[in-house]
């Protein structure tokens, strides 16, 4: 006992009562079961709670719990009694079993006897099976109890040979490849012993071939039946631990079939459902399987002998498949053909034929699993058709089916569809083993069986695309953009001028948008953001400085809501899904990169030539198909030109070579892409020609449109009679079809204008554009400007729709960075010239060119002020032309009143800004200081205010504080600012006094004197001395001439006042907008400003506030806005005119908005004064119909956080508020027409009917304000105090009757508010 150390001796002594209690215990019963149990808890509670169990469970020790351990099996009958089964004595009995076994002398003292060992193994697997009671194979043992016996049959295989022994392992062994590498059971012992290799060869030997096997199956049952998902992950590590004890290739051929089979199964039990943990174990399991013993075998391959182990006859996979189908009471189709699968020897050609035959089959049956839910299954999939397709070339092309549907062809599209995942963990590596399978492997010829399965795919695409299901089109577009990839320049060989016809129409019709979505924009990085976004992998290592420059670009003004960059989203007809429609553009990108651009570009431009031809001969419109023909030619032009693409992953990206060979490559290489490259920038430039005249041809399609409709129209319905009947008519007198039974004769046959399809095609033109720009790049695309830069400011500027003006938008953000501008402006300002020359040429001929005045309103708006000096000259042709068409209300009439319009607002811009600049105050550095000093802020202010004082002093008294300087600045420090601004104003005071009084005392001594000297000599003097002596006149000043913005906005002014009695409302709001920039830029004139605004005065007070019409709203919105500025800038003149003609109808107005309803007031009535009567113009109304009516229960802070509905009434209410504020504020009105304002709006304040919103009411509080503000504070407060006074009653009766009075008090408060505003303010 001296050598044994204290820590063996406490856990024998623990050990010793649960262990005797066991060894003494004979029989096994209902009666003592707890007790075991509870002796068996005991042993492993303390086996576990040594802190070295290797080092102080002696072998003493270990042998000691051994006898328990069988005696517990020996007196349970190896746990197969028939009695009622006790399931809580197995788990204990199974953790003290798998505690030993994890030592490696325990595992040598329970192995080293093999019928012992083999005993305890069919014990082991009797209780994972989970039915130790005959015939009864639903009564199983929970999975938790199974779990314990599992990880103890796991313990009790032996460790492979890559696993170190007590001594190192020998150096001659071959090393483990990456596919060998696969997890180990993670609780299994660390260290082999002698034993294992012992206990393998007892495992291998031809008597015990049925252990094997039933552990096999019991691995595989348990992975695809058990409901514990732990269970079946350690059950796929058990069979792998098993596997991999098998020590050549020959021996586990054996069992492939059975095993290949089982693992099909466990995938097959619950399919897309399964857990990933369980499905990514058993690929690994079948990729193992698979190239051990096809991978291996390859060096056979020309003996075609078999290669077999002396010790395992070719019979045992027979064995194993017989027990296997006596297990199952019913086999799939996969178990009957692998069960003929090991019929001939292994290495022979029949057996390599058989093996890859079942693997077809085998895989066929998988494959819907590989579009599983989690990543990590997707992942296993492509590592196993990666690895098989390396690791077993030879066999698979030797005698694989070099078609579509082999094993080749399975493997290769798993891995093509991984290299498309949404994951990056799945692609990335995907890609990097495409690209190795292209740089390394020819012997596959795996080029060829992609070109199969891409004729395949392209056939049945359309058809599928067609479809309903989404999912299998993502499906489908994935795989046809991998293929594409991976196949790269062979693509030409396939697409060709044989085929192309039939995939251009198809995929056109694929292309069939139905709408742009301008809320959601295919990424706000436009062109080049594409690859970014969609690439898998960068077609380059790292991005090109144009991207980069391009994205910091964007980056910059991502916050800026008016610059954009990005094009709408296309909704197609057949690709609803946005994942769909990216990813079917991108394979469009991806074929145009890999076949050659001019033949697609002569299909396709002769398509669009058609379309055009038959628009300009009347003979049709463009259609859904003319929209799906450039949305196609778009893709292929960026593919070519290689924006957003994917590529291969090789291993050039991963290792750098220095051959020359190598570089003579690479230089091949990128000079056949410069050659590329400039071949196809000339298809971009013809292309770009077709794309110009197709929006020339559309600028005037909407315009002609309905005209030649109704031309139709008519012609058909005049000539119905009198010419021969038409075809449709002849059809149906063919028929016998009367009229009435379905079938119109007056239908038009002709094709109707699309305004939906027109604004598509304009969009998706212009994005064509904007990627031909890209594609050209600055220098060649500059040469282009005088064609492209009329056309995009002309669709900048449209009318019609936003999306077009949108879209316009972003292809000149894409034009200015291409050409390196900063800004569309600075790109129009750069090159106005080509613009105004075509404007120039085009407005004498408006009848020709409707669309003119159009660019001229985008060229304004976008360069800003300087566009004023650019149309010099183009303003007087503005004019010409506006006097020309002024008496039709046409759309070139309000285009070019428009453009004047946009003029005079740039200048109202630029006359602020300059207004703003001279107004901000000089800086002044006051006293300098030396740059050593640091002074806080209080002292600084303290000692400004000294030095001002002292200098005040000094000059207006003449009084030296040098000397009192020290006590000067005790007093001031200790006067607040109050005292001191008291202080300073009454100095000023007494300044100006003692000023007066000097001058005053002078002023009277030199009369004096000038009156005794002109009566000494008054006949002395003559008449010109008297004429030198009297006052000359002051000349006047001459008036500044205006500059060149006012006299511009002086004649836009003028031309202005004739559209104000037009009869569209759009053109007087037009003519009140030129009318409100120009007061903003005339203001400094009042001389001609006055004048002007005096002769159109009639015409704006007629329609402020004229409501009559709906359509009128923004006339009187704006008259409002412009007496607003005319009270701000011009109060002369509006002081004169505002009583007797503006002032009335802003009453009227607000008498209508307080005036309530009769409902309103009825639940007012009920409200408030509860079941009495309320009379309103002498008529009684019983407030107890308004007892069952809420017309507002929520309180007032839920109302003010409401969902605010900005109608057009509560617009014109705000902003006729506004205009009283600043009214009052600027302009001196009497009391007495102050005080219904005054009334009215404290009526809106108050709000007592709950009609107005909350921002309405806040805007009469500030207009109260104002009043206040003016000089009538009196008037104020006696209003609003009497109000409080109501309200504050008012509050104290509804309190009574116990009602809310929340609403009143937030009344109260506001009033409140504006009291003391009054009083604060000292008004």
């Amino acid at each position: 006992m001296q050598d044994v150390s204290e820590e063996t001796q406490a856990t024998f002594f623990a050990l010793r009562m649960p262990n005797s209690h066991l060894l003494l215990t004979n029989a096994f019963d209902a009666t003592n079961a707890s007790d075991v149990a509870r002796d068996l808890r005991n042993i492993h509670m303390v086996l576990k709670g040594m802190t070295d169990p290797e080092l102080h469970l002696t072998n003493h020790l270990i042998g000691y719990v051994q006898q328990g351990i069988y005696q517990v099996l020996k007196i349970c009958n190896g746990f197969s009694t028939s009695q009622k089964r006790l399931d809580f004595v197995v788990e204990p009995w199974c953790h003290c079993l798998e505690f030993l076994l994890q030592l490696p002398d325990a595992y040598t003292a329970f192995v080293n006897s093999w019928p012992a060992a083999r005993m305890l193994l069919d014990t082991l697997v009797r209780l994972v099976d989970g039915i130790p009671v005959a015939n009864s194979i639903k009564d199983r043992m929970p999975d938790e109890a199974r779990l314990a016996a599992l990880r103890c049959l796991i313990l009790l295989l032996p460790l492979d040979r890559y696993v170190p022994g007590i001594q190192d392992v020998d150096e001659q062994e071959r090393p483990q490849q990456d596919w060998e590498k696969v997890v180990h059971f993670k609780d299994d012992r660390r260290i082999r012993t002698t034993l294992d290799e012992k206990t393998a060869g007892h495992l291998l030997e031809p008597g015990n071939q049925s252990v094997v096997g039933r552990l096999l199956v019991v691995f595989m049952e348990t992975a695809a039946d058990a409901t514990l998902v732990s269970l079946r992950i350690t059950a796929l590590e058990g069979f792998m631990k098993l596997i991999r004890v098998l020590p050549t290739p020959d021996v586990l051929s054996t069992w492939l079939p059975g095993i290949m089979s089982g693992l099909t199964k466990v995938i097959l039990a619950r399919g897309l459902k399964d857990n990933h943990a369980v499905l990514t174990r058993t690929l690994d399991i079948w990729t193992y399987c698979v190239i051990y013993v096809l991978g291996t075998s390859s060096s056979s391959l020309a003996t075609n002998e078999p290669v077999c182990s002396s010790s395992v006859t070719p019979t045992t996979g027979d064995l194993f498949m017989k027990m296997y189908k006596e297990k199952q009471s019913s086999g799939t189709e996969s178990e009957k053909t692998t069960g003929r699968s090991a019929a001939g020897n292994y290495g022979t050609t029949s057996w390599f034929k058989a093996i890859i035959g079942a693997l077809k089959k085998l895989f066929r049956e998988i494959a819907f699993v590989r579009n599983h839910s989690h990543w990590k299954v997707r992942l296993g999939f492509g590592q196993l058709s990666f690895r098989i397709l390396r690791e077993c070339q030879g066999p698979i092309a030797k005698y694989g089916d070099d078609h579509s549907n082999g094993v080749a062809g399975f493997l290769l599209e798993t891995l093509i569809g991984c290299s498309r995942d949404e994951y990056e963990e799945v692609y990335v590596l995907s890609n990097y083993y495409l690209g190795q399978l292209t740089e390394e492997f020819k012997t596959l010829g795996l080029s060829n069986i992609a070109k199969e399965i891409m004729r395949e795919k392209l056939l049945a695409l359309p058809r599928v695309l067609h479809g309903p299901d989404e999912s299998r089109k993502q499906e489908a577009i994935k795989l046809a953009l991998g293929l594409a990839v991976f196949l790269g320049p062979e693509m030409e060989r396939m697409i060709n001028h044989q085929n192309l016809w039939s995939y251009v129409q198809s995929w056109v019709n694929i292309l069939t948008i139905e709408q742009l979505d301008q809320y959601n924009v295919d990424g706000r990085g436009g062109i080049l953001g594409i690859g970014a976004k969609d690439s898998a992998v960068a077609t380059d290592a790292t991005q090109t400085s144009e991207e980069e420059r391009w994205n910091m670009w964007v980056k910059q003004d991502q916050s800026s809501s008016v610059r954009k960059f990005g094009f709408p989203r296309k909704i197609m007809l057949h690709l609803r899904e946005q994942v769909t429609s990216s990813s079917f553009l991108e394979f469009l990108r991806q074929v145009g990169s890999t076949t050659e651009i001019s033949t697609w570009s002569e299909e396709v431009v002769s398509r669009l030539q058609q379309d055009t031809r038959a628009v300009r001969e009347n003979q049709g419109w463009f259609d859904s198909r003319s929209v799906s023909a450039v949305v196609l030619m778009n893709q292929l032009l960026l593919g070519a030109s290689s924006i957003g693409l994917t590529s291969l992953a090789d291993s050039q990206q991963f290792s750098t070579t220095s051959s020359k060979q190598g570089q003579f490559r690479k230089k091949g290489r990128s000079s056949s892409k410069k050659k590329h490259q400039r071949h196809v920038r000339k298809v971009a430039r013809g292309i770009l020609e077709e794309y110009l005249a197709m929006l020339m041809e559309s600028s005037i399609l909407a315009q002609d449109a309905k005209n030649r409709h109704d031309d139709a129209s008519s012609k058909s319905a005049t000539h119905r009679e009198s010419e021969d009947p038409s075809r449709k008519s002849t059809l149906a007198q063919f028929l016998a079809i009367e009229e009435g039974e379905g079938f119109d004769f007056d239908a038009q046959e002709n094709k109707i204008y699309d305004f939906n399809t027109d604004v598509m095609l304009k969009c998706v033109l212009l994005e064509g554009i904007a990627s031909i720009a890209v594609i050209l790049g600055g220098t060649e695309f500059e040469m282009e400007l005088f064609r492209v830069l009329y056309v995009l400011l002309e669709r900048l500027g449209d009318q019609d729709s936003a999306l077009v003006r949108d879209t316009a938008q972003a292809t000149l953000e894409h034009v200015a960075f291409i050409c390196q501008y900063q800004t569309i402006g600075d790109l129009i300002q750069a090159n106005y010239d080509y613009v105004i020359q075509q404007v120039s040429q085009r407005i004498a001929f408006l009848s020709a060119n409707p669309k003119t005045p159009q660019v001229l309103w985008s060229l304004i708006h976008v360069v800003g002020p300087p566009a004023v000096s650019m149309l010099e000259d183009s303003v007087t042709e503005i004019f010409e032309a506006l006097d020309h068409w002024k008496s039709q209300d046409d759309e070139v009439a309000e285009g070019l009143l428009k453009a004047l319009s946009e003029i005079t607002k740039v200048m109202a811009i630029a006359a602020t800004e300059m207004q703003s600049k001279e107004s901000k105050p000089k800086r002044d550095s006051g006293v300098q200081m030396h740059a050593e000093i640091e002074i806080s802020q209080p002292d600084a202010a303290s000692m400004e205010v000294a030095e001002f004082a002292k200098g005040y002093r000094l000059l207006t008294q003449g009084i030296d504080l040098s000397e009192e300087d020290d006590q000067f600045k005790a007093d001031i420090s200790n006067m607040t600012p109050e005292q001191i601004k008291e202080y300073f104003l009454q100095r000023e005071k007494e300044i100006k006094e003692q000023e007066e009084r000097r001058l005053g005392t002078q002023a009277q001594e030199f009369d004096g004197e000038n009156e005794a000297s002109l009566a000494d000599d008054d006949d002395n003097v003559s008449f010109g001395d008297l004429r030198a002596q009297m006052p000359k006149p002051i000349k006047e000043s001459k008036p500044e001439p205006p500059t060149k913005h006012q006299a511009l906005c002086l004649r836009i002014l003028d031309k202005a006042g004739y559209f104000l009695t037009a009869s569209s409302p759009r053109m007087r709001v037009l003519a009140l907008e030129i009318i409100q920039s120009s007061i903003v830029v005339l203001k400094d004139r009042p001389q001609e400003l006055n004048p002007a605004i005096f002769e159109m005065w009639p015409s704006i007070v007629r329609r402020i506030l004229r409501r009559s019409e709906m359509e009128v709203f923004y006339v009187s919105l704006r008259a409002i806005e412009i007496v607003t500025l005319l009270a701000e800038n011009c109060s002369d003149f509006l002081s004169r005119h505002l009583l007797n003609d503006v002032w009335p109808f802003i009453l009227r107005a607000l008498r209508t908005w307080t005036k309530a309803p009769p409902q309103a007031i009825k639940n007012y009535a009920t409200r408030t004064l509860g079941n009495t009567t309320v009379y309103q113009n002498g008529k009684a109304i019983d407030s107890k119909a308004g007892d069952n009516i809420q017309h507002r229960t929520a309180p007032p802070r839920q109302r003010r956080q409401a969902t605010k509905v900005l109608t057009r009434e509560h617009r014109l209410q705000l902003t006729t508020l506004e205009s009283v504020s600043k009214i009052v504020r600027k302009i001196r009105i009497p009391v007495q027409e102050l005080w219904q304002m005054l009334l009215l709006a404290r009526d809106m304040v108050r709000d007592q009917y709950w009609t107005l919103h909350w921002d309405v009411r806040m805007a009469a509080m500030d207009a109260i304000k104002s009043m206040a503000l003016a000089g009538h504070g009196d008037s104020v407060w006696l209003v609003v105090g009497e109000t409080v006074e109501e309200l504050n009653a008012l509050c104290e009766r509804q309190q009574a009757r116990d009602k809310d009075v929340e609403d009143e008090v937030e009344t109260m408060d506001i009033f409140a508010n504006v009291l003391e505003f009054i009083e604060d303010s000292n008004l």
